[in-house]
């Protein structure tokens, strides 16, 4: 294992101090981010790579809660907002940043689809609904559900002619599975036997047949055959995983405990190609919940909202990136290692 600690650490934006969100996403070249709940409203803001300064912003009519990438160029958010007369309302944004300005377009959801996160693309969008246990297509117009039911439906990914979806059996973490729905047949068929030890992110590792799934208490990453809906590999990840993003042709997972990332590389012996001590972050590193990374650059956004549990929790964003650029290049050189299960 290659360790690096000499790290650059920059503070890239502070955040409210009850921001509970995790509405951040690097797409398009861009680090996107939200603010939900300040005294100017809820906002979404576009950094460009390694910038502290706001490169655009445009205020939204609702919370942050998710940004996903939504097309080449553009990312959508979803979040909610309450009114006197209409009570809690969901609500989508797509966003893209053209010739220096930030284009957002809004859209209502019905009262009745509230709605938590968004999976998919422009030409099928997917929002789960955790109250009646389902997941709906939406079209821009209206919303069909797709049929089986899905206890507390959580994160989803589209795979060729499916969608997979994190099912929380409980509000309690630690009883959950992942869900295939055949989107021809409308059944549902669960990828592991019985209820795994707390699945907290789900990733579609792009060019590979895998999905990966962070198990945190069993403190490993799960590859998933996306085509067979089948376990067939496990990388152990001793702390507990929390988090995942692709890293080159690794994966990038931050550990809790201690706090550190470790890059995995898919289809390689389970050994760490290289880790980084995130401890002298502090209070900065405390509460990660969205871990995102620039595929040009491997910086790596870690954005920590606020947690009332969390001692000294500073909610932020911080940009981490390994100085010369090693873990990058030692990532970049599994490219074409095999990947066949």
């Amino acid at each position: 294992m290659h360790v690096i600690d000499q790290l650059l650490v920059r503070p890239i934006t502070a955040r409210g101090r009850h921001e509970v969100w995790r509405g951040q996403c690097f797409h398009a070249g861009l680090l996107w981010q939200g603010h939900s709940g300040t005294p100017a409203g809820h906002r979404l803001d576009v950094h460009l790579p390694r910038e502290q300064a706001v490169a655009a912003s445009a205020v939204l009519a609702h919370t942050v809660e998710f940004i996903h990438p939504f097309g080449p160029d553009a990312v959508i958010a979803v979040g909610k907002h309450f009114r006197d007369r209409s009570g809690w309302r969901t609500y989508h944004t797509i966003a893209r940043f053209t010739r220096g300005r930030l284009r957002t377009r809004t859209r209502t959801m019905p009262a009745w689809l509230q709605v938590e996160q968004f999976g998919g693309s422009p030409e099928a969008m997917y929002f789960n609904e955790p109250g009646s246990r389902q997941v709906y297509r939406w079209n821009g117009l209206w919303a069909r559900s797709l049929g089986p039911e899905v206890a507390l439906p959580g994160a989803m990914v589209p795979a060729p002619g499916a969608l997979y979806v994190v099912e929380r059996n409980c509000i309690v973490p630690g009883q959950e599975n992942l869900v295939r729905i055949d989107l021809a047949t409308r059944s549902a068929t669960r990828t592991f036997p019985a209820p795994r030890r707390r699945l907290c992110a789900l990733l579609d590792v792009v060019g590979s047949p895998w999905l990966a799934v962070a198990e945190t208490w069993a403190e490993q990453v799960l590859l998933v055959d996306r085509t067979r809906n089948r376990l067939v590999r496990t990388l152990s990840a001793p702390g507990g995983p929390v988090a995942i993003a692709r890293y080159g042709e690794c994966l990038a997972v931050l550990v809790d405990a201690p706090r550190r990332l470790v890059f995995l590389d898919p289809a390689g012996d389970g050994t760490p190609l290289a880790e980084w001590d995130l401890a002298p972050l502090g209070a900065a590193a405390g509460h990660v919940t969205a871990l995102d990374v620039d595929p040009a650059t491997g910086d790596v956004y870690l954005r920590s909202p606020f947690h009332p549990r969390v001692a000294d929790n500073v909610p932020g964003v911080t940009l981490v990136a390994d100085r010369d650029g090693d873990t990058l290049r030692r990532c970049d050189g599994r490219r074409g290692a095999a990947v066949a299960a």
